[in-house]
């Protein structure tokens, strides 16, 4: 292909849009030269009629015809015509997989937080039975109410944890309760064991950013290379406080910059969700960053993607005839899965798409310490309570004496 601006025939460009414009000229006998003498992206325009960029070549009538991914934005318009849509773009990020949750409450998680209120209520009850039982055991004479309750309470305890007791109960009314509140525990400690033992062994994770309502809520800060990521969202949605929410926290870095975060920070990186699934724009990240990222399961925003052409363009019409003409035919799914199978990495594909949704299908796995950590931090402070309790009797004993 002919470059204009090395006076070359070196060029060499494809892609969806690229085929699109390479196809009309065959078939309505024009010849097709491109002009690479602009490094710069998309470009800016300026309200003297003035622009950089693929924009500000058009609107000099250095080229005729500008493609590469270009949204329809208003503020284009006033200044140049656009064809008919090309393709669908959608903006979405790669954010930060979910990490598996490790804290100190994870012996409470079998239960939500309902029944574990249902739980101490059920114990209290029984307490209070146990306590009303024992009390009418004693005769008028011998103190009651103190060691009635002291014996409730160290009786459920010991029931809950399916310990058993010394004392030995003298009436058939005591000998009912006891069975009863024996039998309430172990229904509740065996639930409670079979849902402890499903969360230690099944990961539970945190909740990633990976939806563009959690990504607002979660105020994570996203990257791109330019401001164009964020251009249709400024114009055409300031009306949706999410949108407007997730646009305050963008940042600019250079490619460079990207790829080293993208190894350690907590942040998304912007990428490109192209009409029939395929991923662009993700190779500023490198392959050993991936496995602690996934794609977001939906788009921040998407646009329609078109070309841009000086006003009074003559063959915008018979354009816009033949794009509509290839739309029909299914050659727009086609071309994508074809570039992509020629200038794109299958696996990495793959790997980044599939990355949206977990696979929790990782068969037997052996329990380390992560798994337990829940129980000896809650065992450690037990411990420490029991120290700190044995020290303080100790004490009081001593001034007792």
């Amino acid at each position: 292909m002919f470059d204009r601006a090395s006076n070359k025939t070196v060029a060499h460009a494809d892609g969806t849009e690229v085929r699109v414009i390479l196809t009309f000229c065959e078939i309505y006998n024009c010849t097709l030269q491109i002009d690479t003498s602009e490094k710069s992206e998309w470009g800016d325009l300026y309200p003297n009629g003035t622009g950089v960029g693929l924009m500000g070549m058009v609107v000099d009538r250095t080229i005729d015809y500008a493609i590469g991914g270009l949204f329809m934005w208003y503020e284009v318009y006033k200044q140049m015509d656009m064809t008919s849509f090309l393709g669908r773009s959608g903006i979405t990020c790669l954010v930060p997989a979910p990490r598996r949750i490790i804290n100190w409450a994870l012996p409470l998680q079998p239960f939500q937080a309902k029944l574990w209120l249902c739980v101490v209520l059920c114990l209290f009850l029984e307490c209070l039975a146990l306590a009303g039982t024992h009390h009418c055991e004693f005769s008028a004479s011998e103190p009651r109410w103190r060691k009635s309750l002291r014996f409730a309470y160290v009786s459920t305890l010991k029931l809950f944890v399916n310990q058993s007791t010394h004392y030995v109960a003298k009436s058939y009314a005591l000998r009912t309760v006891l069975l009863a509140s024996y039998m309430i525990d172990i229904i509740l400690t065996t639930v409670y064991g079979g849902g402890l033992a499903s969360i230690l062994t099944l990961p539970k994770l945190e909740e990633a950013a990976d939806s563009r309502q959690r990504l607002y809520e979660h105020k994570m800060t996203w990257t791109g290379t330019s401001y164009a990521w964020i251009t249709t969202i400024d114009v055409n949605n300031d009306d949706d406080p999410v949108l407007l929410g997730i646009l305050e926290h963008y940042r600019v870095n250079d490619a460079v910059t990207m790829a080293a975060k993208s190894r350690t920070v907590e942040m998304g990186f912007v990428v490109e969700r192209m009409l029939f699934g395929h991923v662009a724009n993700a190779e500023l990240i490198p392959d050993n960053a991936l496995p602690r990222l996934k794609l977001m399961v939906d788009d921040l925003y998407f646009s329609y993607t078109n070309a841009y052409v000086p006003r009074l363009w003559p063959f915008c019409g018979i354009h816009n005839d033949f794009t509509l003409a290839w739309h029909s035919s299914g050659f727009d799914k086609y071309w994508e899965w074809k570039i992509v199978a020629d200038y794109m990495n299958a696996h990495r594909q793959n790997r980044i798409v599939s990355s949206k949704r977990p696979n929790f299908d990782i068969g037997p796995v052996k329990l380390g310490i992560e798994n337990f950590i829940g129980l000896v931090m809650l065992w450690c402070f037990g411990m420490s309570c029991s120290v700190v309790g044995f020290l303080l009797e100790l004490w009081w004993l001593d001034v007792k004496n």
